[in-house]
């Protein structure tokens, strides 16, 4: 199949701006609400573009996800491996771990453009389509049970089933602060919310770990 764009800068062009449309309606609307339609007629590109590059709007998808998460997930990666200790009797530090998995995602926020892809990643995580799931969840698997697997060695006094729990917990508050739907904005309209800046993005990031470290540091119940 011959490709839509002959040159190879405008090809990438095209193939970028079909991405970063995407990503932004996707963002705005959640995946389910937005169709590829839609997609080429705000990109002014024409449907055989998108099944040119993409095949599907899945195709389509995967290639935001893959192209956002690939060095987040590297740098996520080198910084729970420093996270271990050499002596194998001793503990890696929970706050540590906590920000070596969850630091990198936040900080992606500290753009519009990181903020925006940010919510993207909350929407489609509790989106009920299985093979938008399987997209989100799967370009992050590898790195997730790394932290899992490390944060498991730091918390020797839960049991498999209390980490369960609290993991879930700890996604939740990670991927709620990551989406900013507003819902605590409307319940606290006294409270305003500060400008996205690197600034913000940390002091958010740190008092985060604290609530979720001295959650995983709890006794275990009963």
């Amino acid at each position: 199949m011959p490709s839509p764009a002959a040159d190879p800068a405008e090809s990438a062009s095209t193939r970028d701006r079909i991405v970063d449309v995407a990503e932004r309606l996707f963002a705005e609307h959640g995946y389910n609400g937005v169709s590829l339609r839609t997609i080429t007629a705000t990109a002014g590109v024409n449907m055989a573009a998108v099944h040119y590059y993409f095949r599907t709007k899945e195709g389509l998808l995967r290639a935001i996800f893959e192209a956002r998460v690939g060095r987040m997930n590297d740098e996520r990666h080198a910084l729970l491996q420093a996270c271990v200790p050499a002596d194998p009797q001793a503990r890696p530090e929970v706050r540590a771990v906590l920000e070596a998995f969850i630091g990198p995602g936040m900080r992606v926020g500290q753009t519009e453009e990181g903020a925006r892809f940010n919510r993207l990643s909350a929407i489609c995580s509790v989106e009920p389509d299985p093979a938008v799931k399987n997209i989100v969840f799967g370009v992050h698997d590898d790195v997730g049970r790394l932290f899992v697997d490390i944060l498991a060695r730091a918390c020797p006094h839960l049991t498999r089933d209390e980490l369960y729990l609290r993991l879930q917990c700890v996604f939740g508050s990670m991927m709620y602060i990551r989406a900013d739907n507003g819902r605590v904005a409307r319940l606290m309209p006294d409270v305003r919310a500060t400008p996205v800046s690197a600034a913000s993005v940390d002091l958010t990031l740190s008092r985060l770990l604290d609530f979720l470290a001295a959650g995983l540091a709890a006794p275990a119940a009963g």
